[in-house]
């Protein structure tokens, strides 16, 4: 639904354009050799949405004779001067000034007009955790604001979003706050620290967000609210499923923004386990026999995972609310317009994709900032040697204490500068050379000259940032997709991985040196961030333009395969194999048994001559012997 008055001036955007285009018409001075503007033809409002919401009806066709049109656009006509005109030549210029002042607001008008006409109303469901999920929402919400657009989060009370004029905020008493969110998020990493399973603690931040998602399906104050807007489109974070849920209930399209690397099997693309790793695998595209296996099993315990334990969670959902009509959670997954990836080509291994999965990967990218001049005074001083950037990202705050002893340890060693975004209790072992900030403008160190090195935790934005500026990294996942995030940039020789509960200070020591000091590190970065650059545009334009082509294409159906409307066994082509075997058991049953039969039949038809030649019959005209105990003497003679 495009043009909605809220959305941008009003659904009668396109209606007045031939009322306008008469006005300026008429208000041409007859005796004025200026532009007759004739209407767009029929169907003009679509061929200008078609070339992105903003044709301009006369550049293309402008300098063509009436009648004679290029792609549809109405082109502009000129009148010759009548020498019978009562003008004075010397009057032309008042009403041609005139005129063209009325000519230039007609254009004005029209490029509005046609450019607010498909502007649209967007609402984001982010999780209701991880803060650096949100600084993705937000750029993409300005760049939706840039063309027009109307965004809208729907945020938990308490959580610390800054007011903006390129978004609006639509709250609703959740489970979390920004002060409890965090709160339970750094428990979570001290419990993974102290060697509690990763898999346990993640499957309890799940079990947060279903409940906190009945809070919301629950709250029918909100669910009218959002009704009421009716919007034109939903994008659904998959580290919140609840968004799936949300658009079922508005009954509104929707398409899938992951902030996350993951391509999961839901998709409905190809997924080779002889090449595609599964995600959580740690694996590569080349692997031997037991990392196939290993592969294997992973993709079959994450498949049980989300079909029987996850997705179950928001099906009891939507039906003690009694949701209609009654879908699946698989349903709704697969019923996603478009899924947009946060992965890209230069990081993500090559693997069969679909027409409905783009790779938007690097949002946050941009070219590096002056630096503030108290940090540019410090990397100004670097020697030689350089520095290096050490962050484990706004999510981790407190590193434990023997993870932190170990890094301090590893950095004092170093010829090079360090500056480290560290919160907490100061390492006693702290070098001179190691600066601690609570804050810090990774993105411009990033992209300052004097940097060596990136010690980071592998989260997918930092990973961005670093391959974007072409700088070789060392990484220490710690869970979620940091571990296939930096499996893809050692694959990719752009760093190294460290596992944090393993690693000692010696380990960590030897990786920032190879990094630093082997140049195909570095090399092996900077192709990487050729590759990712050499695109078209930069990967938040292109979201927008996705975002706007599934608008103007009401869904974009044609984009979708017919993998989800297909059932499990024909998919892997089950019935084709029970078929075939059929086949092949009946043909080999009517083979045996034609052997078979002309095997008897052959047998008895060799022991029915044998049995005649003892009864006296000749065979081949020659006599048998025992005839003549027969006293057959007769018929010997005859034969003789």
């Amino acid at each position: 639904m495009h043009g909605k008055g809220e959305a941008g001036g009003g659904g009668g955007c396109i209606a007045p354009l031939p009322e306008l285009a008469a006005a300026a018409a008429a208000a041409a001075d007859a005796c004025s050799p200026l532009p007759q503007v004739h209407p767009p033809p029929p169907g003009g409002e679509k061929v200008s949405r078609r070339l992105g919401g903003k044709a301009n009806f006369f550049s293309s066709s402008s300098s063509l004779p009436v009648g004679k049109r290029r792609g549809g656009l109405a082109p502009v006509s000129f009148r010759k001067l009548d020498p019978s005109s009562s003008c004075k030549r010397q009057n032309l210029a008042i009403p041609r000034l005139g005129a063209m002042k009325t000519y230039s607001l007609f254009l004005l008008l029209l490029w509005s007009a046609i450019g607010t006409a498909r502007a649209a109303k967007i609402v984001i469901v982010p999780p209701i955790m991880f803060e650096s999920h949100m600084y993705i929402f937000k750029t993409l919400a300005s760049a939706l604001h840039e063309r027009g657009h109307q965004t809208v989060f729907l945020l938990s009370e308490g959580r610390d979003i800054p007011a903006s004029s390129h978004y609006r905020l639509q709250r609703y008493p959740g489970i979390f706050n920004s002060t409890t969110s965090d709160a339970f998020l750094q428990s979570k990493m001290r419990n993974i620290f102290s060697g509690r399973l990763t898999a346990l603690e993640l499957f309890d931040i799940l079990d947060h967000y279903s409940k906190n998602c009945d809070m919301m399906v629950g709250n029918q104050a909100l669910m009218q609210s959002l009704k009421k807007e009716k919007f034109d489109l939903l994008l659904v974070d998959p580290n919140e499923m609840c968004g799936f849920v949300i658009a079922h209930l508005l009954g509104v399209k929707y398409a899938v923004f992951s902030t996350g690397l993951w391509y999961p099997a839901e998709v409905g693309a190809p997924a080779p386990l002889s090449y595609v790793p599964e995600f959580n695998s740690l694996l590569t595209d080349h692997m031997n026999l037991l990392e196939r296996i290993k592969n294997t099993g992973v993709y079959l315990i994450s498949r049980f995972g989300v079909s029987f334990l996850v997705l179950p969670k928001y099906e009891r959902i939507m039906q003690k609310y009694n949701l209609q009509p009654e879908r699946s959670m698989y349903d709704l997954v697969h019923g996603s317009s478009l899924w947009m990836l946060c992965t890209d080509v230069a990081l993500e291994f090559p693997r069969p994709t679909l027409p409905n999965v783009v790779y938007v990967g690097g949002i946050l990218t941009r070219p590096a900032s002056q630096l503030p001049e108290d940090l540019q005074r410090w990397v100004n001083g670097a020697n030689e040697h350089g520095f290096v950037l050490v962050s484990f990202g706004a999510g981790v705050k407190y590193l434990s204490d023997d993870i932190a002893t170990k890094l301090a340890g590893a950095l004092a060693r170093l010829p090079q500068k360090v500056i480290w975004r560290f919160s907490g209790i100061k390492p006693r072992n702290l070098g001179n050379n190691t600066k601690l900030i609570e804050w810090l403008p990774q993105n411009d160190l990033l992209g300052h000259s004097n940097i060596k090195a990136f010690l980071s935790h592998g989260g997918l934005n930092s990973i961005f940032e670093t391959m974007y500026h072409g700088v070789p990294v060392v990484g220490i996942p710690l869970f979620g997709d940091h571990y296939d995030t930096m499996t893809r940039v050692q694959a990719k020789g752009m760093g190294i991985l460290l596992e944090w509960k393993t690693i000692s200070e010696g380990d960590l020591y030897e990786a920032l040196v190879k990094v630093i000091n082997d140049p195909s590190y570095r090399l092996r970065a900077q192709k990487l961030s050729e590759i990712h650059k050499d695109q078209p545009g930069h990967p938040v334009n292109r979201t927008v333009y996705w975002i706007d082509y599934i608008l103007r294409h009401n869904g974009a159906r044609h984009l979708r395969a017919a993998v989800h409307r297909i059932s499990f066994y024909q998919y892997f082509l089950l019935d084709v194999a029970f078929v075939l075997s059929v086949g092949a058991a009946l043909l080999y049953f009517l083979m045996s048994r034609s052997v078979r039969f002309i095997y008897r039949q052959s047998k008895h038809l060799w022991a029915s001559r044998e049995h005649s030649a003892i009864n006296g019959h000749y065979h081949n005209g020659i006599p048998n012997g025992k005839f003549k105990r027969n006293g057959h003497i007769k018929h010997e003679k005859k034969v003789k």
